[in-house]
């Protein structure tokens, strides 16, 4: 009985390997296909240094340490950021007074070394760094499907 058993657990293994042999993948090839992400998603953050009044509220609130002021040849103090630490909570985007900080929807920029993730505030008011592809990307935007939970759509 033991092995007759043995047999049919292993068949059942084997029946569940061949299920995922037929592609369901949810998995993007990326940098071929890229996601377009929805409006409101939290990617890097824009700073704008001509909006900035210099309260440091956004480093207050950063709840990962991830925003740091520094004192400028002006004396004031200017944001800066080491995206690192940054779980993307919108905390600082939202209690800036007058919006200097905002998020965008750029997310995928590799980077070589962890150090080139820490931006002072002159880089940090350079701008948001662009995504470079190899080749033009599909970019593709994720729907609910009833029996999948999601696929995924040519925009």
């Amino acid at each position: 009985m033991g092995l007759l058993t043995n047999l049919v657990d292993h068949l059942k293994a084997i029946g569940t390997g061949l299920k995922y042999l037929i592609p369901r993948r949810l998995t993007l090839m990326y940098p071929e296909y890229v996601e377009k992400l929805p409006e409101g998603y939290r990617g890097y953050l824009r700073y704008d240094n001509e909006k900035c009044i210099h309260c440091s509220l956004c480093a207050r609130i950063c709840p990962a340490n991830a925003i740091k002021m520094y004192r400028g040849g002006d004396k004031k103090l200017r944001p800066g950021i080491n995206y690192t630490r940054c779980i993307f909570c919108g905390f600082c985007a939202d209690i800036c007074p007058t919006g200097a900080l905002e998020y965008t929807t750029i997310q995928d920029i590799a980077y070589e070394k962890l150090e080139d993730q820490v931006y002072p505030p002159e880089k940090f008011a350079k701008g948001v760094p662009q995504p470079v592809y190899p080749e033009k990307p599909i970019f593709i935007i994720a729907k609910v499907d009833e029996e999948r939970g999601l696929k995924y759509d040519r925009v």
